[in-house]
């Protein structure tokens, strides 16, 4: 078993803002239970009793209240005093790392099989989870030996071409060893550490499988919620209330009855009135949504804001947090059109 796990959540979240303006990604709630939550509860499962958290400056005191109201596993936050990519904040931290420990990344999890991951590592001094796709043209591939070991590494290869469709799960088993070879700064595991390792012949890698839980991106949060609306979850099922095709409202959101709320999610406090649509969209924590308007196409509505009577969001738009779009303001289709259609 593995005694400490640490996670990379100190990215600033920009794919997912305004959502982020004022929280860090990942405490972005799925079902209405914090991201990070289920990647406790899968470490979990592999012993983890302590997680250190590699922060950035910008989040800081809010992960520190986070990690101050959580009883296990214990939590320590290690903040970076400036961006350290993705290997330099365990770096930072070696000196507290025991011999073997987890690294995840802290905006996706995959509910794969730890335990077989962690009993079937090879003896390297790195492993990699590795889980297949249909189609790794989107990603880096990990192309691995019989022995487990990691053969190569292909950037985005053209449909069709690549010799397997294995690509990197997020999560790592590593040796302390690995990183002490390197001086304290900015490091990065894609770069520089797992090349150099594949080159001496000391990165592995074990096939897993499992449902990918990922909130990095507007879809992704969305698609995340399909696969828990569709029970694909064993970490985290939906509570309260589920409206429409599913989506997801919040116990203390308030969305009146001739509303439309369809594959959506809809946070704590936040309203949505009489003749408005919300459908494929997220609206943020108090905020509201007037009286027939619409939000819809992956776009994100920002803590407090107002979407005025009449309008329409659309095609990933963003509306700041505690911005007041005037009725009617914006729109996709103009008064003439929607006579004419």
């Amino acid at each position: 078993m593995i005694r400490q796990a640490v996670l990379l959540v100190g990215g600033m979240g920009t794919r997912m803002w305004p959502l982020t303006a004022d929280r860090p990604k990942g405490l972005l709630p799925v079902a209405g239970v914090s991201f990070i939550e289920l990647q406790f509860r899968l470490l979990a499962e592999v012993g983890v009793e302590e997680v250190i958290l590699a922060v950035g400056r910008e989040h800081e005191v809010v992960w520190k209240d986070y990690a101050a109201g959580v009883d296990q596993p214990r939590v320590v936050v290690s903040v970076e005093e400036s961006p350290l990519d993705t290997a330099g904040p365990v770096c930072a931290v070696c000196p507290q790392l025991d011999d073997r420990f987890l690294v995840l990344n802290g905006d996706v999890v995959l509910e794969g099989e730890l335990e077989r991951f962690v009993a079937e590592a090879p003896e390297l001094p790195a492993v990699l989870a590795l889980v297949e796709v249909a189609d790794p043209s989107a990603y880096g591939v990990v192309v691995t030996d019989p022995d487990g070991t990691v053969a190569r590494f292909i950037e985005k290869p053209p449909p069709g071409t690549a010799s397997a469709r294995t690509i990197n799960a997020g999560m790592y088993l590593m040796t302390r060893q690995v990183l002490e070879r390197y001086p304290p700064g900015r490091l990065s595991f894609e770069r520089e550490v797992f090349p150099a390792l594949v080159e001496s012949g000391e990165l592995g890698g074990v096939t897993i499988s499992g449902e990918w839980l990922d909130i990095g991106t507007p879809d992704l949060y969305l698609a995340t919620h399909d696969a828990v609306a569709a029970g694909r979850s064993r970490l985290v099922q939906f509570p309260g209330r589920i409206d429409g095709a599913w989506s997801y409202i919040s116990p203390s959101a308030e969305v009146e009855s001739d509303a439309i709320v369809e594959e959506a999610i809809v946070l704590d406090g936040a309203r949505v009135r009489s003749g408005a649509t919300v459908r494929r969209a997220v609206i943020g924590w108090g905020a509201e949504v007037e009286n027939g308007a619409t939000v819809t196409g992956a776009s994100l509505i920002g803590a407090g804001a107002v979407v005025g009577a009449g309008c329409e969001i659309d095609r990933g738009a963003r509306v700041a947090p505690h911005t007041r779009l005037e009725p009617g303001s914006v729109t996709f289709s103009p008064p003439g059109d929607r006579e004419d259609s």
